[in-house]
Order: C-alpha cells, then structure tokens, then sequence
C-alpha cells in the first residue's frame, strides 16, 4: 500500500499537528512512519511502527499533542 493511499485514511485532528507527509523509516528490520511535530520550536519526531496491530492508532500522536499544544486543543 502506497503512503498516498493510506493517507486517504487518515481523518483524525490530530494530523493537523504535524507535517502532513511523514518520512518512512526502518528501525530494527520494522517499518514505521515519521511524523515531524509543526510547534514552533519543537524537534519532536513521533513514530508510528506498520507492522503493528495497532498501526492505524493515533494514541501516541496525541500524547505528544497534549505535551506540546495543551490538553485542551484535542
């Protein structure tokens, strides 16, 4: 599946927050995407491994979002 398809997929807030074209990576021998956080002055990288169960859950993205943006953006 190409990053543009599974893109079409992704409806949550939460993508607001970060570039909106992740990088994919490879750590371990694992694919991930890498979502680059668009605070101003954050350095924060955010992945999401694919070869999860979970590799559709945002629930990492929003812990960062909470971090960085407040609680109350979500």
């Amino acid at each position: 599946e190409s990053i543009e398809q599974m893109m079409k997929d992704w409806n949550s807030p939460v993508y607001a927050f970060f570039n909106p074209t992740p990088n994919i990576v490879e750590i371990n021998g694992c694919r991930a995407h890498e979502f680059k956080c668009q605070a101003k002055g954050c350095k924060a990288n955010v992945r999401c491994f694919l070869d999860k169960g979970d590799a559709h859950s945002t629930g990492n993205m929003c812990k960062h979002v909470c971090s960085c943006w407040g609680a109350d953006v979500l």
